[in-house]
């Protein structure tokens, strides 16, 4: 299958993860603090041929409602310039709730979120790209069995 890389963009902060050479397993990877788009497009350009990663999952930042926001509309134009430099396909995956989510894993962890807002990105897009692996993985399921 091959890596996958999966971005929480942010105005401030992009989370990055990235999956196991077999395309199963995210983790948190890096974030990436203070960088113009140009600079952000660059370290994606790096990693994806740094680590021959095959897609790209971005976080598409909805409102609970399911409408754009002006958040989002950030985020679709990041994805065109991002589409345009690198030759791998780029994808949306809605990151409703995943910062909660990120915040609930760390307390689990027992870590303090606001100590680290860098980590809490970074364990937002490892689990918005867990869940498009395994929306990925249950979807192939349920097409071998509907062909048996």
């Amino acid at each position: 299958m091959g890596r996958l890389l999966g971005l929480d963009y942010g105005r401030k902060r992009i989370g990055v993860a990235i999956t196991d050479p077999m395309g199963i397993i995210a983790q948190p990877f890096e974030t990436w603090q203070g960088l113009s788009r140009r600079e952000a497009i660059e370290q994606v350009k790096e990693v994806v041929e740094g680590f021959e990663v095959v897609t790209v999952v971005l976080g598409l930042p909805l409102a609970l409602s399911g409408n754009k926001s002006k958040m989002t509309r950030e985020v679709e134009g990041f994805a065109d310039v991002l589409r345009a430099a690198i030759d791998v396909p780029v994808v949306f995956w809605d990151e409703r709730l995943s910062s909660v989510a990120s915040h609930k894993a760390m307390h689990a962890m027992t870590l303090k979120p606001s100590r680290d807002k860098g980590q809490v990105d970074r364990i937002a897009a490892s689990l918005q790209l867990q869940a498009y692996l395994e929306f990925q993985n249950s979807s192939k399921t349920s097409t071998s069995q509907e062909a048996n």
